[in-house]
């Protein structure tokens, strides 16, 4: 019998000393703005608006001198210098991929996948070498899924690349490979679990999952204990951005998302970007170490706050509370982020359109996006219009949306 509740990917990483892990971070930190000074036009830029030279961050404390780059930011950047903006360190030529995430934002993938970060959230996830895991995030242009591929590789885990398809193909995938992992949204597991029920399967018996790890949506407590309750399975979720990386994960006591030891997570004040207090709720922003494209200070736009009581799994890190909100009007569909100018980007190429609504509401567990459209005049083809509309949703923001006229 497999002990899925115990145990670390990396033990001596994941139980250090407070101490040690600081002067870690510190060590990580001075190396990874000494390489972007050298090699990103975009950190170097940074240091030098803030009148610093790499050298002078020595404290994790001293971040709070640097500015902190939102989405936006970066967006703009890769406008005015594409395709990265200046945050690449490498050549065109030494890139394994080149990934697309909404925005549209363009990041370069490393040949040699080194960031085990996404591997010790899914080893406290209960899935160990040996496991068959369906990964069902989705593998087309952005990254999340082939980083979890990658790391499902690093613990010995055989990999099913399913991304989000057919429901009932999933099902019979699961019963002939008895497939014993799952990761994905926790909405899409629900839609598993009520579509095997649909066809009168029993759970236990004929789906085989023993573990799952979840995340890219809100994942309340209620749909934990429904999953749980119905699979008999412990869930576990993480937490990250594609543009940092895993920031988050929960081990099996579930009180918080422990940090890696490879990241830096800031929680701070919105307004003056400054370092708040310990259990004090600001917004997460984080730092990481990756070389071929160093995000200093991101703004993950996502409101938690910070734990530090330790953790009965062993681990010392400090741990992220729940996510609380956004910290702007932007919203979380399904896991894709949609902004208010991308929606404003799209009804600008339809000149029929008047005012325009867009509605994000939850039913059984999963995201749902109406856009309420008033047109200025009756059009001859409403149909037609309707669905070149939800095209253009779909196309341009990743998600779809039922477009209603008023």
């Amino acid at each position: 019998m497999i002990d899925r509740t115990r145990g670390y990917y990396n033990e001596k990483s994941e139980t250090m000393s407070r101490e040690e892990r600081e002067v870690y971070k510190k060590e990580r930190l001075s190396e990874i703005l000494q390489y972007g000074y050298e090699h990103s036009k975009f950190v170097r830029s940074l240091l030098i608006k803030a009148g610093l030279r790499p050298e002078e961050i020595k404290e994790l404390k001293d971040l709070e001198k640097l500015p902190i780059t939102k989405k936006a930011d970066l967006v703009k950047a890769q406008k005015e210098n594409p395709p990265f903006g200046g945050f690449e360190t490498l050549s065109g030529k030494n890139l394994k991929r080149i990934y697309i995430s909404p925005g549209p934002v363009f990041e370069p993938g490393e040949r040699d996948y080194r960031d085990i970060r996404w591997a010790q959230a899914l080893y406290a996830s209960g899935i160990r070498e040996g496991d068959i895991v369906l990964n069902t995030f989705n593998y087309h242009l952005t990254p999340l899924a082939l980083m979890l591929d990658e790391s499902l590789q690093m613990i010995g885990a055989t990999v099913v690349p399913v991304g989000p398809g057919n429901i009932s193909m999933l099902i019979q995938l699961m019963r002939e490979l008895k497939v014993t992992g799952y990761i994905g949204t926790p909405s899409f597991l629900m839609a598993i679990v009520d579509a095997a029920e649909g066809m009168g399967l029993n759970l236990q018996k004929e789906i085989h999952l023993q573990t799952a790890f979840v995340g890219a949506e809100m994942f309340p407590e209620s749909l934990r204990q429904k999953l749980e309750g119905k699979l008999h399975i412990l869930i576990q979720q993480g937490y990250g951005t594609v543009d940092v990386g895993c920031l988050g994960y929960e081990c099996r006591e579930k009180k918080g998302m422990h940090i890696p030891e490879d990241v830096i997570v800031e929680i701070v004040d919105t307004e003056t970007g400054k370092q708040l207090e310990m259990g004090a709720t600001g917004e997460i922003v984080a730092t990481n170490f990756i070389k071929a494209f160093p995000m200093i200070r991101f703004a993950t736009g996502d409101l938690s706050y910070l734990i530090e009581e330790p953790c009965p799994c062993g681990r010392t890190s400090f741990r992220l509370g729940k996510i609380l909100g956004r910290t702007d009007q932007v919203t979380k569909v399904s896991g894709i982020f949609i902004h208010p100018w991308q929606v404003d980007e799209i009804m600008h190429k339809f000149p029929m359109v008047a005012n325009y609504q867009v509605v994000v509401t939850r039913k059984e567990y999963r995201d749902a996006m109406s856009l309420y459209i008033e047109l200025k005049e009756e059009v001859s083809d409403p149909h037609t219009l309707k669905r070149r509309l939800e095209r253009e949703v779909e196309e341009t923001l990743k998600v779809k949306g039922e477009v209603i006229f008023t």
